[in-house]
């Protein structure tokens, strides 16, 4: 059911028998789980409890067999109204697991959907960096009600195990992982590092699709659209500087934007980390 996969010298610490940080589905190229991150308090993110993905809607019956398996108590997807209608998520009949939907409607995903005709005109101009990074500091400014949500949801699920994803995995849902563990003590460090596990698992699941579309559309295509699939530090890190110059820290937003009360957030830790 899991993958084999060094994650590097640090990483590899974190895993224990029988657990890897990414899990196997033929249908989903992103899923992970984000266990055995130490936190600072010297405790660590409990296995089997916490789950970031890419989409769902590819996912063969055996994924759907290893999802139910999983006791998932509800899945929680940020993407949008069209994404959701146009590939929706494949989940177990059993109806056991609850879906929320939280649609977040972030730039690089504006471009993409509303905006395609404009950026294939202007490729040559398109810089996916600065999508990405307003993307990540209007998760901390714009979508803080859906956040907020997010957050809600997770706290509702009473310890229960929880799946959020978005299209690739990657942004909206990097944001949201990024936030837990921040939550749940987890350093800074820690956390960039498991963002950009998503340049080792999803970005060479689209090598034949970037390499199709290097002999179909150019070269310039080709890596516009490959910028749009990766992650660099530079990104995330902007959100986190939002949080600390909107609210003066990380606390900060926390109580202020998100609404949570130290009880609320030692709740969070009680039940996640172990």
């Amino acid at each position: 059911m899991y993958d084999e996969i060094s994650i590097g010298r640090d990483f590899a610490q974190t895993q224990k028998p029988n657990h890897a940080r990414r899990l196997s589905f033929l249908g989903a190229k992103n899923f992970r789980d984000l266990g055995g991150y130490q936190a600072a308090d010297g405790r660590s993110v409990r296995w089997g409890m916490l789950y970031r993905s890419d989409k769902l809607h590819n996912l063969t019956d055996a994924d759907l067999a290893r999802l139910s398996a999983l006791g998932l108590d509800r899945v929680i997807d940020f993407r949008t109204a069209r994404e959701l209608a146009e590939e929706p998520d494949r989940l177990p009949a059993s109806g056991a697991t609850r879906a929320v939907h939280i649609p977040i409607n972030d730039p690089s995903t504006v471009i993409w959907y509303e905006e395609h005709d404009e950026f294939l005109k202007n490729i040559q101009n398109v810089n996916p960096g600065r999508y990405l990074t307003q993307t990540n500091v209007e998760l901390v400014t714009r979508f803080t009600p859906e956040v907020q949500r997010f957050v809600r949801e997770v706290f509702a699920a009473h310890g229960n195990p929880v799946l959020f994803h978005c299209a690739a995995g990657k942004d909206r849902t990097g944001f949201a992982a990024a936030l837990l563990l921040r939550i749940l003590g987890v350093p800074m460090k820690t956390i960039l590092e498991d963002y950009l596990l998503t340049n080792q698992y999803y970005l060479p699941s689209k090598t034949w699709e970037l390499l199709r579309l290097r002999l179909l559309k150019g070269g310039l295509y080709a890596d516009v659209v490959r910028g749009f699939m990766e992650v660099q530090p530079a990104y995330l890190q902007a959100a986190f500087d939002t949080m600390e110059r909107e609210h003066g820290s990380f606390e900060g937003y926390l109580q202020n934007a998100l609404g949570l009360s130290e009880h609320e957030i030692e709740h969070l830790r009680a039940v996640y980390l172990e």
